[in-house]
């Protein structure tokens, strides 16, 4: 699933995650709560196997997406990569700590992205990603 509000850079996203092999159908959301509401109405076998969010949206930023996500019983065990232009350290570390497999700050081509998914893909295999 990628969220986020920019509809270029969803396409970057969607590229990237091309490019990184994932290749099944791909759920947009424009914005957090768009994508709660998403996985909430999904069942088990409709849940995205990772999450690519922006941090700042309106609504729902990432930030609290990634929380939410994180204090549900049935979607906490997706990997979810935060990808932003905000270069604040401090975003860094507070979506790590709310659980981010990854964090990608600007500036964010096409060959960070893919980097970002491909460590988020191995992270969803059982392996270690690295932020």
């Amino acid at each position: 699933m990628i969220v986020e509000d920019d509809v270029n850079l969803r396409f970057v996203f969607e590229a990237a995650a091309r490019r990184a092999g994932i290749f099944e159908p791909i759920a947009l959301a424009v914005d957090g709560q768009a994508a709660l509401d998403a996985l909430r109405a999904s069942d088990a076998a409709t849940l995205p196997a990772l999450i690519v969010s922006d941090l700042s949206m309106p609504r729902m930023t990432g930030l609290d997406l990634l929380r939410a996500v994180k204090n549900d019983a049935t979607l906490r065990t997706i990997p979810i990569a935060i990808i932003t232009s905000s270069d604040n350290p401090n975003d860094r570390d507070l979506a790590l700590a709310a659980g981010a497999c990854s964090f990608v700050s600007k500036p964010y081509g096409i060959d960070a992205l893919t980097k970002a998914l491909l460590a988020l893909r191995e992270h969803s295999s059982g392996k270690e990603a690295s932020g």
